[in-house]
């Protein structure tokens, strides 16, 4: 290595007295203190770097913070569309599917507006007419039970002389009991009405006429499409069937 010149150890400012050249001892001294202002003049400016650099780095923290949060909720969002496909949306329409079902669908009926001939409250006496008819009924080859008493001491007729309707049952044998003050015309709904039950051309009972379900009307055998209108006349034999379609 070359000899170091006095110079390179004395900064640029510093007041150095010439005369010292020639003195060993003030050379040895002049460079000492030339060397201590060099360490300190480097300390200084690399603190000042290092302030630099630090006020230019950029906040990676918080960017980092902020893409995290990205993909954290893009991966929730699939997983919800995925849950979306795999259940049907049975996932998020539970609750209103749950009210639905307990929505009861109430159907229209018939006996909601009563024929006035129903409303006829009559006993044995005085009689104009007095005849009888035999009902069945089937639903989907299941022939069902028409209750006994149907017309007797009912909400309507309930008073001594006055406690059966126009057409009545006394057993369950389905014979109808169809008798009036008057010689009057009576249709087979008058009686549907006193039970309390729907039947015309659209159906019967809770039962209604579909694409798939068909609602037949039978007098003696052969085929009436008079339904509710039908006129009851003495000993006829009355059949009402709702069943499959024929294919």
């Amino acid at each position: 290595m070359g000899k170091k010149n006095y110079a390179d150890s004395i900064h640029q400012g510093d007041n150095i007295d010439v005369n010292v050249v020639n003195d060993p001892k003030a050379i040895i001294e002049s460079y000492e203190l030339g060397k201590q202002a060099n360490k300190k003049s480097k300390k200084s400016n690399h603190t000042s770097k290092n302030k630099s650099t630090l006020s230019k780095k950029p906040k990676t923290k918080n960017d980092g913070t902020i893409f995290w949060t990205i993909i954290t909720t893009l991966s929730l969002a699939a997983l919800l569309i995925l849950l979306a496909q795999q259940y049907g949306g049975d996932l998020f329409n539970q609750s209103s599917d749950d009210s639905s079902e307990n929505d009861e669908i109430i159907l229209a009926s018939t006996a909601d507006n009563p024929d006035p001939i129903a409303q006829n409250c009559l006993d044995h006496s005085g009689l104009a007419r007095h005849d009888h008819s035999n009902l069945n009924i089937y639903i989907n080859g299941v022939e069902q039970m028409i209750p006994s008493s149907v017309g007797i001491n009912t909400e309507v007729c309930n008073q001594e002389g006055g406690n059966m309707h126009a057409v009545h049952t006394h057993d369950g044998s389905g014979k109808l009991h169809i008798e009036s003050n008057e010689d009057i015309d009576i249709p087979i709904g008058v009686f549907f009405d006193i039970w309390g039950v729907h039947f015309n051309e659209t159906g019967i009972f809770d039962y209604r006429v579909n694409s798939t379900h068909e609602l037949i009307m039978t007098i003696d055998g052969l085929a009436n499409y008079d339904f509710d209108n039908y006129l009851l006349i003495d000993g006829k034999e009355i059949a009402v069937v709702y069943q499959e379609r024929a294919v």
